[in-house]
């Protein structure tokens, strides 16, 4: 049975677990009052520690202290859930989200620490390409709808205005009564439908409380401007459920995550850098492979025999050095660390997404008696692939700590995890050119595959799916298909590279059948027609990860080259499209070239890299810098 809830029955208790963060994010009218005095007194040292840390911030006492008088603090009464945004650099620089989810309408109250104007937005791969945004400007006191084109640039008003202005102002926070402008606060409250119908330049918002659905990626800017432009560092990113489970939570949920691993796990352990030298070059991929020995020094393993399960990720980021890590992947390896072609992403971090858990009774093997050998066998050690950007060359940066903690356990479960791939998991077209201009490549799976492959099962439930391409990739669509009927189609309509190297697709889980099929289409856009299919970053790929149960060994790709399955071979073929293609997107606007606000791009770092591999550090891959980053942080079933 697909649980529910993403707390998993977790107690209100276990949510006041007490960290700072955990204090921050508060869960509004979801809380209830501590009944344990040690708790309680835990729970008043963090608040006056956190107004301490963040004291020059007009928003924290808002948070802290509820004392505020301020339409702000009152917000806190009127919504059920309140959540503390930090931008991406400073965690005492953000924004404050206020919600309620209400039939069929979003209900939402935002405030920032500028004068100017603040936005919100909803994206598909946590950057501002195709974000759906909504931004308050205080100097006309508007709301505008508007939406980011495949660009990075000011977002463009849409044709059609969903949101609905409420209440819009600039607070004075300040209890002193002068006239510094310091502790002023803009706040804006407004609604829209949760589905404004389909050809608008909206993102639809589902209902994520489910355990299987991906959380809403949000971003938000703010600035002291009269009109919204530039943002600088006031930018941030984040993970949110939105819809409350069954335990009425809601939020970024934390402290439910660390409640189960704390009730589930059996033990972890951690894989971290120590003292690692953050080259001056302005991008750098580094590799640390983890054998089955180094596992089992680590506690991971019991032996060279062992196969635990793991049940839960949690990210560990070195706070002096947060600043420039891009993203942190887990890969797995059949065998042990080697080439690029067998590995698999398990897991993966960028900012805002901190922790990733399977369901109750669900695992991922790991270790040496799961069954198998080659893709489809159980997975021994692991690599972690650092991607840090030091645009600025900065010398002397060490890293002590990034890294992930592994959650397992020991004891049987129910139900295994498996990972199939569609597309071109070998990039057995390695070499060829993706073709000049706007293309279309597809890969067609034959229903022969599920034939054969589902050998324990006559269906299986595929519980999250992630696409992955490199920097030319613009959109891709995985569809299943049932007696030449698409029964679900899993989009990115606006894929951007720079954010994760890949995106999780926000839908519910789906079964699939014996004799179903497969099409995956990637679209590119090659303006220089030199691009080749590859491993590195600078080639090209096209490929969907998919996550199901339970678990097939044999199930573990369906490509041109597969060796395991002649039925799981699927057929290639690409087409030129025209110059003015939108790539088949259903959007109203098609223009892709507005002007910029400034020659920066809106989000730091949203740039094109220049891609170096770091090849002075002992840590360094000696392979091509494959890029596969499957942001498993934010995973369909996972609660972020």
């Amino acid at each position: 049975m697909i649980p529910s809830s993403k707390s998993f029955g977790a107690t209100t208790r276990a949510l006041l677990a007490i960290t700072l963060f955990t204090f921050l994010h508060s869960y509004g009218g979801a809380e209830s009052p501590m009944d344990d005095e040690a708790e309680s007194s835990s729970y008043e040292e963090a608040a006056a520690s956190t107004t301490i840390v963040c004291e020059d911030n007009p928003l924290y006492p808002v948070i802290s202290s509820r004392s505020s008088s301020t339409t702000t603090a009152a917000a806190e009464e009127r919504f059920d859930y309140n959540l503390w945004i930090p931008s991406l650099s400073d965690p005492c620089n953000g924004i404050v989200l206020y919600w309620n989810v209400n039939n069929e309408t979003l209900h939402i109250a935002v405030a920032a620490p500028v004068t100017g104007w603040v936005g919100i937005g909803f994206t598909e791969t946590g950057g501002m390409r195709g974000a759906d945004i909504v931004y308050y400007e205080a100097s006309s006191n508007e709301l505008v709808d508007a939406h980011v084109p495949d660009a990075y640039v000011r977002p463009i008003a849409d044709v059609l205005q969903d949101w609905t202005l409420i209440d819009g102002q600039v607070l004075d926070d300040d209890d002193d009564d002068d006239d510094d402008d310091d502790d002023d606060v803009i706040f804006f409250e407004a609604e829209r439908s949760l589905f404004t119908n389909k050809g608008h330049e909206d993102i639809e918002i589902i209902n994520d409380a489910s355990v299987f659905v991906h959380n809403h990626l949000m971003i938000a800017a703010w600035g002291d401007g009269s009109s919204i432009g530039f943002h600088g560092a006031n930018v941030a990113r984040k993970s949110v459920q939105l819809f409350p489970d069954e335990d009425n939570l809601a939020g970024d949920g934390q402290a439910i995550f660390d409640a189960e691993m704390t009730s589930r796990a059996e033990g972890s352990v951690q894989l971290t850098l120590d003292g690692y030298t953050i080259p001056t070059r302005e991008t750098t991929y580094s590799d640390v492979c983890y054998t089955v020995n180094d596992l089992i020094a680590l506690g991971l393993y019991k032996d060279a025999s062992s196969s635990p399960y793991l049940i839960g990720f949690g990210f560990l980021v070195d706070p002096e050095v947060v600043e420039y890590l891009h993203h942190i992947v887990l890969y797995a390896h059949s065998n042990s660390c080697g080439s690029v072609w067998e590995r698999k992403v398990v897991a993966a971090w960028t900012p805002g997404n901190d922790f990733v858990y399977f369901p109750e009774g669900m695992g991922l093997p790991v270790g040496q008696t799961k069954g198998g050998s080659g893709f489809g066998a159980s997975f021994e050690a692991f690599t972690i692939e650092y991607h840090f950007d030091n645009p600025g060359g900065r010398a002397g940066q060490i890293d002590n700590g990034s890294g992930v903690e592994l959650y397992y356990t020991n004891d049987a479960l129910e139900t295994e995890i498996g990972m199939t791939v569609m597309g071109d998991l070998a990039v057995s077209l390695g070499g060829e050119l993706i073709g000049e201009g706007k293309t279309q490549h597809t890969y067609e799976c034959p229903s022969g595959c599920t034939n054969d492959a589902l050998a324990s099962t006559d269906s299986v439930t595929v519980i999250f799916e992630a696409h992955h391409m490199h920097q030319t990739g613009k959109r891709l669509t995985n569809e299943l298909i049932r007696d030449d009927t698409v029964i679900n189609t899993a989009t990115i309509d606006y894929w951007d590279f720079y954010q994760n190297g890949a995106a999780i697709v926000r839908q519910e889980p789906y079964v699939v059948q014996k004799g179903d099929a497969y099409r995956t289409t990637c679209y590119f856009h090659d303006e220089k027609g030199d691009v080749r299919y590859g491993a590195g970053s600078s080639d090209e790929m096209c490929m969907t990860f998919l996550y199901y149960y339970p678990r097939q060994v044999g199930w573990n790709n369906c490509s041109p080259a597969n060796s395991f399955f002649a039925s799981c071979r699927s057929e290639f073929s690409s087409v030129s499209l025209s110059s003015d293609s939108n790539f088949d997107r259903d959007v109203t606007d098609t223009t892709m070239t507005p002007a910029p606000v400034s020659a920066e791009p809106l989000i730091p770092g949203e740039s094109s890299p220049t891609t170096s591999a770091d090849e002075s550090s002992a840590f360094s891959s000696t392979t091509s810098q494959m890029i596969v980053v499957v942001s498993m942080c934010l995973l369909s079933f996972a609660v972020l």
